[in-house]
């Protein structure tokens, strides 16, 4: 089971990995570090926390390219 933290954010939807408090940070921290660390695509703030946040992607319908059939036999 998944206890990810879901958050809408300008019409998009993140998974948020970590939250980090401000003042555990270094002033002008180095946002990219930061990403790569938490394998993270955003950065929000709000409220003295760094939210490091995954970026869900929409679905995608993918069609199948071979047509499987199966042959079922049934003792009569």
């Amino acid at each position: 089971m998944f206890n990810n933290q879901i958050i809408d954010y300008q019409g998009q939807r993140y998974i948020v990995r970590r939250r980090i408090h401000e003042h555990h940070l270094i002033p002008d921290f180095d946002t990219d570090t930061l990403l790569k660390w938490a394998k993270s695509d955003k950065l929000l703030r709000k409220n003295g926390l760094i939210w490091c946040c995954e970026l869900i992607p929409d679905a995608q319908i993918v069609e199948p390219e071979v047509n499987i059939q199966l042959q079922l036999e049934f003792p009569e």
